[in-house]
Formats: structure tokens, C-alpha cells, sequence
């Protein structure tokens, strides 16, 4: 009996910790690398700027 339970909490302790880890490196791989970047050519950008506009 002691023995069964043991082995039913490592494997839920085995199962969480997989599942944890896949959830893990599934985020890991979301977004893009380098720092965001506002879209068009840089000398059309206008932001930021000071609210309100002058």
C-alpha cells in the first residue's frame, strides 16, 4: 500500500514536471528576437514625442 502511494506521487510529481517544462519552452520560443523596432524608415518615425503636441 505504501508503496503504491509513493509511486502514484512521483509519477504525478514526473507528469507536473513535464507538462511544466513543455509549457516552458513552448513560451521560451514565442516573440521575436532583438529589440522592438517601430515599422518604416527611421527619419519617418515620429514617436515618441511630448503630449500634447506643440
Amino acid at each position: 500500500m505504501i508503496m503504491h502511494r509513493l509511486h502514484s506521487s512521483f509519477m504525478t510529481r514526473a507528469v507536473l514536471a513535464l507538462m511544466g517544462g513543455i509549457f516552458l519552452l513552448g513560451l521560451s520560443a514565442c516573440g521575436r528576437p532583438g529589440a522592438p523596432k517601430p515599422p518604416g524608415p527611421s527619419e519617418k518615425v515620429t514617436y515618441p514625442q511630448i503630449y500634447p503636441p506643440e
